[in-house]
């Protein structure tokens, strides 16, 4: 997971997911490689600010098909959303 260090995330959160998660989601995680960082880039172009929280609570959004991702933000008011996302990231899910 030491591209999410390139990513600009800390040690102590890659220890985190790795002790948070089952093996099976880890896994899955770093063979989406590709496609977690272009969530990332793409939660960070929006202005999602708590992307650690959301690895930390809801790691499988980051290795969804980003643009299945990126539907499901432009079928709401997306800076809206990420407002109320950047308040309470458990609202994430009603996107």
């Amino acid at each position: 997971m030491d591209f999410l260090l390139k990513e600009g995330f800390s040690e102590s959160l890659i220890n985190q997911l790795i002790k948070q998660y089952d093996k099976t989601i880890i896994q899955e995680f770093i063979l989406e490689e590709e496609n977690v960082k272009d969530i990332i880039h793409y939660f960070r172009t929006i202005g999602i600010k708590r992307i650690d929280d959301l690895l930390l609570t809801r790691i499988t959004i980051f290795t969804k098909d980003i643009n299945d991702v990126k539907d499901a933000f432009l079928k709401h008011n997306i800076k809206k959303a990420v407002d109320e996302i950047n308040e309470d990231i458990d609202l994430i899910d009603f996107v």
